[in-house]
């Protein structure tokens, strides 16, 4: 078995295998099989940056799988129904591999299909998401398969208010579908407040916080140990801790451990202070610079004056810091916790929402 088979550190990327997410997964898997129009057929992840959310939704698709669902996975953008229609006839297509003839007459024009999970042509120019959905539901519901969707990066536009209200729709009608999605907090903030979307509050809601150090450690043990490579148990405990509990800088320094233990499959201190180094400069390329490069000077400054005050910061040493800058405190607030950067954890107080953003701040220009 090849060394990285356990850690696979690309952003957005589903790792071999989802560490302390167990009760989540099970949540979600459990509601496929509750009766149509259940709550826990429709899921919100919400989730900082590196928390995982789009491992999961690869995790759940392929689960889902086993489950007797149809998958489909798409990223939010105006197109999404158009490509959730392609993905469910693409991954149900396997289940009429025997069906090739076409159908023709009425029997064509009737159900919508010339063939399978192929639309005949006066279906595709009459019918629209909502209705092709239908047609696809039932198709499906002929193999004993249901339909899933599953959104990333979610946010509010009229592609997902039609994706959205489609599916009360077919919920009312019976069909057996399920939903979910993921999305930075406050991009799922804004759909809970659209007026048209407002349904959703009813959905089940869970948080993809910071994941146990004592489930790092165990998947760090177990992984050194079918690799053979021997590393102690202070070690594991350095290694556990700096990851502060995120997912994907827990890939990053597994993956750096592997490497640097060289021929010898030893990890030492000088091998930890290495693969660190390189694990936090990952991160800064792949998380910290491009949340920070559409920033406006303003917004930038602020944040590195949170930086620079205690943890978390406090509005009158923001106001300190920020000088004659400091009116303008709410404003930066406002923006900036819109943009998932930072949150406040109780009245009149800071905090930045994504682990070693305040160190990457202190040390960069």
């Amino acid at each position: 078995m090849e060394r990285h088979f356990y850690f696979q550190p690309a952003f957005g990327n589903r790792p071999e295998k989802i560490v302390g997410r167990d009760g989540e997964l099970y949540s979600v898997l459990n509601g496929l099989k509750e009766p149509v129009g259940s709550r826990n057929r429709c899921i919100l992840f919400l989730g900082q940056r590196g928390m995982g959310k789009t491992a999961m939704l690869l995790e759940i698709a392929d689960r889902a799988r086993t489950e007797g669902y149809i998958p489909a996975r798409v990223t939010a953008h105006e197109g999404m129904p158009q490509s959730i229609i392609e993905q469910i006839q693409f991954n149900g297509s396997q289940f009429f591999k025997d069906e090739k003839r076409h159908l023709s007459g009425i029997s064509a024009g009737a159900l919508g299909f010339s063939f399978g999970l192929t639309f005949s042509d006066e279906a595709k120019q009459q019918y629209g998401f909502r209705t092709k959905m239908s047609l696809l539901c039932d198709r499906l519901e002929e193999k004993g398969k249901g339909v899933l969707s599953l959104i990333d990066e979610v946010h509010t536009s009229p592609a997902m208010r039609d994706v959205a209200s489609s599916f009360q729709e077919l919920v009312g009608d019976r069909k057996n579908i399920a939903i979910v999605m993921a999305g930075l907090p406050y991009a799922v903030s804004s759909i809970l407040n659209d007026e048209v979307l407002t349904f959703l509050n009813r959905a089940d809601k869970v948080e993809l916080g910071a994941i146990s150090c004592s489930a790092i450690k165990a998947y760090y043990e177990n992984a050194f140990r079918e690799m053979k490579i021997k590393c102690p148990d202070e070690i594991l405990d350095e290694a556990s801790e700096a990851t502060h509990g995120l997912p994907y800088f827990m890939q990053l320094l597994g993956y750096y451990l592997t490497e640097y233990s060289g021929d010898r499959s030893v990890i030492d201190e000088s091998v930890f202070n290495k693969a660190r180094t390189s694990a936090e400069k990952d991160m800064d390329d792949n998380v910290f610079k491009p949340v920070i490069s559409p920033l406006s000077n303003n917004d930038r400054a602020f944040l590195k004056a949170m930086a620079e005050c205690s943890e978390p910061a406090t509005t009158e040493e923001l106001k300190n810091w920020l000088g004659n800058k400091g009116s303008s405190i709410q404003t930066y607030r406002k923006r900036l916790i819109e943009a998932g950067i930072i949150e406040t954890p109780r009245r009149g107080e800071l905090t930045f929402a994504i682990p070693y953003f305040r160190e990457y701040l202190l040390k960069s220009e």
